[in-house]
């Protein structure tokens, strides 16, 4: 502490005896611009200031030039591409509804081929039924049916039959 003291009363006494040098401005002389060989210049800020102001502005002048370019390109030679994808996903939707309508249209015919199939073995059994009960009847105690499980079937048949309607 006993020398910081020291120095200070230093430089107060110094204060006294030379006189106060003229105030130096802030702003930079050419001279103080100019760069030595063996150091790198120090810039003042606002030279940086000003220096990174002009760069940012050359940056993004080029940078709107080349989007405005690049947008114009895209859009008059993207434009028949987006067309042609549009396009494509269209004959694929309307290819796969077809075969979607196809298919519906292959399982209705089947299962109608298979109502009627068993439609016709029904009136089959039916008739079969009703020619031996005839018989049967015809020909009195005698003559039973061929079998007794045709007697259940047609049972059943009615049966059916009835809870159908």
């Amino acid at each position: 502490m006993s020398s910081s003291n020291a120095a200070a009363i230093r430089r107060r006494v110094g204060a006294q005896g030379v006189p106060a040098p003229a105030p130096t401005p802030n702003t930079p002389t050419s001279s103080s611009t100019s760069t030595t060989s063996s150091a790198p210049a120090q810039m003042t800020l606002q030279q940086v200031i000003t220096t990174v102001d002009k760069r940012l502005s050359q940056l993004e002048t080029i940078v709107q030039s080349n989007n405005n370019n690049a947008t114009n390109n895209n859009e008059s030679s993207d434009l028949p591409l987006v067309v042609d994808e549009f396009n494509n996903r269209f004959e694929l939707i309307v290819t796969e509804i077809n075969s979607l309508k196809d298919i519906v249209m292959k399982l209705q015919s089947y299962t109608m081929e298979v109502n009627k199939m068993l439609v016709d073995e029904r009136i089959h059994i039916l008739s079969d039924l009703g020619n031996n009960s005839v018989t049967s009847s015809n020909a009195g105690s005698r003559v039973r049916a061929s079998s007794p499980n045709s007697v259940d079937l047609k049972k059943m048949v009615e049966q059916e039959l009835n809870n159908a309607h």
